[in-house]
């Protein structure tokens, strides 16, 4: 958790981060297709970028027999996802696409 200091009603907080530390970092296999899958859409709540994953989605449900999207957004386009939207992804998407707007 990154360092943060309360002065007043301010919440002040360390903009270097954390040290994730060092270790090997691994992506996830990518599916071979789309069909069947639940694709996860979370958009970084600035302009537009609802827009731009909704019609994203629109295409992809065209193109794939997608078994569901599911629409998320985060709660600011300048800090982390909260943990809960990132269990929610976990828990009902096998495919996630990020966007952000402006």
């Amino acid at each position: 958790m990154a360092e943060t200091v309360t002065v007043g009603n301010l919440r002040l907080v360390n903009p270097r981060g954390t040290d994730l530390g060092s270790g090997e970092f691994h992506l996830n296999e990518r599916p071979g297709d789309l069909n069947g899958k639940t694709l996860g859409l979370l958009e970084n709540h600035k302009a537009n970028s609802d827009k731009v994953l909704h019609r994203l989605g629109e295409i992809l449900k065209e193109k794939y027999d997608l078994k569901d999207i599911v629409y998320l957004s985060k709660h600011s386009a300048s800090l982390p996802t909260k943990p809960e939207t990132i269990q929610q992804l976990l828990d009902k998407v096998d495919v996630l696409i990020t966007g952000i707007g402006d």
